[in-house]
């Protein structure tokens, strides 16, 4: 392993020793040029391609509107890409244990027992990660769909 250090130092070094010389000497970096032209170009790095969901429902307002098992039905219907922004936005999940899960029933029990201890302690703690939102709806109703 020492060996590998060494040998990165020296090619660092060297690396600035002819870059060094290529800006003062022109000569030198039109030769160094026409020795690295056959080399290909480093390629840009392709940006991580991220599942996007444009609208993450408001669950607050829909388990206000919905019975406890209609809600959980509700949420069953939503795909697994919905269900992980819903928990990713409104922070459901702070020890990320979730991004593992490929079950959606994993993620509808947690959704739901989220936000019913939420909504039960009061507005005060239904946060959001939402740009724009300061956290919670201006009135959160006590729970009344348990």
């Amino acid at each position: 392993m020492q060996r590998v250090k060494t040998l990165t130092k020296f090619l660092k070094a060297m690396a600035e020793i002819v870059a060094d010389e290529a800006e003062r000497n022109p000569a030198f970096a039109e030769k160094l040029d026409a020795i690295m032209s056959p080399l290909p170009l480093a390629k840009a790095k392709t940006p991580k391609k991220e599942n996007h969901v444009r609208h993450v429902p408001d669950v607050y307002i829909e388990y206000q509107k919905r019975e406890k098992e209609e809600f959980r039905f509700w949420l069953a219907g939503l795909d697994l890409t919905t269900l992980k922004a819903i928990v990713k936005v409104n922070g459901f999940d702070v020890t990320k244990t979730s991004r593992r899960w490929t079950e959606p029933d994993k993620f509808v029990t947690l959704i739901t027992e989220q936000v019913r201890a939420r909504l039960k302690r009061g507005s005060a703690f239904i946060t959001s990660k939402r740009e724009g939102e300061a956290g919670a709806p201006a009135s959160a109703p006590s729970d009344t769909a348990t």
